[in-house]
């Protein structure tokens, strides 16, 4: 199967972020828990009708832009051909157009400064809404290498597997798994008995239909935060985060996120770490892309000092003149 993003579009960039642990700020590499990248090629496990599908995707040195999709093992007729695309087009934002982005971002500096570094980035999307709720729940309040090592024991301990080619390559947990997980076994992996409870509840009302994960990318993004908020362990962060990486939601702003508020103390000049409220109020200029804005400020996080350091300093002779 073949794709045509929506140009521009760097599959490079995307990967890296998604190839890329959060972990890796403070300078430790880590062994991939989900994603994969092998012979020129990312590769993913993913929950097709049941059965677990592993899936590849490369990028064809063509121009237009082209990316090639095989599925690499498990059932291979039409139905999961074509759920594998869909799921493969959504997780790379494939049809979003993002020049109503560039043209929000000219007048700012910041903004127009990191939309030409990040030139084509998508915000990865994940493969389904339950793995990105519970993988924020497991991220709360703990530093992010602890928040790794407790998501490889999860998947280790109750996730599914397909050998390809002689490798192992692991899928999250489905919510059947952690349903019938007790607070005690997961209090075994390191998880707090409060996390545990969230993860055990949100597994059983995603199971029996309470809580329809899936269908929140169907409706508005106010319901679908609000459909959230109703769950223990979901707070406005969470809520946020969720709708940024997994339902596509292009207007999210988590202003009570640290690593945000620092960016914005960063690139913006301020003297002070800024409070929710300013945040806020920053953000009104970045409205109906809120999401990106936040995405494209969190991505300095991964770029190297030196790059951070020269864009801050023509920043600031910027303002100076």
């Amino acid at each position: 199967m073949f794709l045509r993003p929506r140009e521009p579009f760097s599959f490079t960039r995307t990967l890296r972020f998604i190839l890329s642990p959060p972990a890796l700020l403070n300078g430790r590499q880590f062994a991939p828990l989900l994603d994969y990248f092998e012979d020129g090629e990312y590769r993913r496990v993913a929950d097709i009708d049941g059965q677990p599908v592993l899936y590849g995707v490369s990028e064809r040195q063509t121009s237009p832009v082209t990316l090639r999709v095989r599925i690499l093992a498990g059932p291979i007729d039409s139905r999961t051909r074509s759920a594998v695309r869909s799921l493969v087009e959504r997780q790379f934002s494939t049809h979003l157009d993002l020049g109503p982005f560039a043209r929000l971002a000219e007048p700012d500096r910041v903004l127009a400064k990191l939309l030409a570094h990040f030139r084509g980035m998508r915000i990865p999307q994940a493969t389904n809404v339950y793995e990105t709720l519970v993988s924020a729940i497991l991220e709360q309040q703990v530093n992010l290498t602890f928040a790794h090592q407790v998501k490889k024991a999860l998947i280790e301990t109750y996730g599914k597997s397909v050998e390809y080619e002689g490798r192992r390559y692991n899928a999250f947990p489905e919510p059947a798994a952690l349903a019938i997980a007790t607070p005690r076994e997961l209090r075994r992996l390191q998880i707090s008995g409060p996390k545990a409870r969230y993860i055990i509840g949100i597994s059983r009302a995603t199971l029996d239909g309470a809580l329809d994960l899936e269908g929140l990318r169907a409706v508005e993004p106010a319901v679908a935060r609000a459909k959230l908020l109703e769950h223990k362990g979901v707070g406005p962060w969470t809520a946020h985060y969720v709708g940024l990486r997994a339902l596509g939601h292009l207007d999210c702003l988590p202003a009570a996120d640290v690593g945000l508020q620092k960016a914005v103390q960063m690139f913006y000049g301020l003297r002070q770490q800024p409070p929710v409220k300013k945040v806020e109020a920053l953000g009104r200029k970045w409205s109906g892309w809120r999401s990106y804005a936040t995405f494209y400020l969190w991505l300095t996080y991964w770029e190297e000092p030196a790059w951070r350091d020269s864009v801050l300093r023509e920043l600031k002779a910027e303002r100076r003149a």
